[in-house]
């Protein structure tokens, strides 16, 4: 009778172990298409190029970004989600004419920022998105800048972790930055200090994706230390004792 019930959890273990990634796996298709329909539908392209002339009327800075923009026909109050992509394309200005005053450009050799977008995850109730941009100096040292957000097309507002904590926020980014930190020495890459991680990212720097969450560092302070990503993942279970997270966002 022993025999055949260890054979029965066996046999239970066994179909778990090959249905439960079939599961998941098919949970995050899922999810994918569904980003890729509702972007589709709500976010367009909006394309911006400039470029920064100095005293001589040579091109010191040139900028060509494509960013994400929602339709404010569809709900005007979208235009919080298109002011934050304008505080993209304000910050690229800054650093053109920061460029330019101190003479940081050579002649013949303007600096260079690209970027574009990545839609991480949506649905009727958030859009998550990742701008990402590569700005070469004329020295030719590339920096990368991302800007993730995440926007709640219910309440037309960005998303912060500290909205689904379970603690405060304070505590909240501590853990975090202690669990970043984790990660961080498991991938064999340069650790630095806890508090140059704790204020390298805000609640704010986050998005979705089809299984977790993504925390983007967005302070600049990490690009010294040898292996360090620019982001790293979360699943919903990670942080359950945190986040009161759905498993797939809605």
């Amino acid at each position: 009778m022993k025999n055949k019930s260890a054979l029965l959890k066996a046999a239970v273990c066994v179909v778990l172990a090959f249905t439960i990634p079939f599961a998941l796996a098919g949970c995050k298709d899922k999810a994918d298409k569904q980003t890729e329909k509702i972007a589709g539908r709500l976010i367009s392209e909006r394309h911006f190029e400039e470029k920064y002339k100095d005293p001589d009327g040579k091109v010191a800075f040139r900028s060509d970004v494509i960013l994400p923009q929602l339709d404010e026909k569809d709900d005007p109050q979208y235009s919080a989600f298109n002011k934050i992509m304008d505080a993209v394309i304000s910050e690229s200005e800054s650093s053109a004419k920061t460029v330019i005053a101190n003479k940081l450009y050579e002649k013949g050799k303007p600096w260079k920022e690209t970027g574009s977008y990545t839609v991480t995850y949506a649905s009727e109730k958030y859009i998550s998105v990742v701008v990402e941009r590569q700005r070469e100096a004329a020295s030719g040292n590339v920096s990368y800048y991302y800007t993730p957000v995440t926007f709640s097309l219910a309440n037309c507002t960005q998303s912060s972790l500290s909205a689904f904590s379970k603690v405060s926020s304070d505590y909240l980014q501590t853990q975090l930055a202690k669990a970043l930190m984790a990660k961080i020495s498991q991938s064999g890459a340069s650790v630095p200090e806890f508090s140059v991680i704790r204020s390298s990212f805000d609640l704010t720097d986050f998005v979705f994706t089809s299984g977790g969450f993504d925390i983007y560092f967005t302070k600049n302070s990490l690009s010294g230390f040898s292996g360090v990503q620019s982001h790293y993942g979360f699943t919903f279970d990670e942080v359950a004792d945190l986040l009161n997270l759905p498993n797939i966002p809605e």
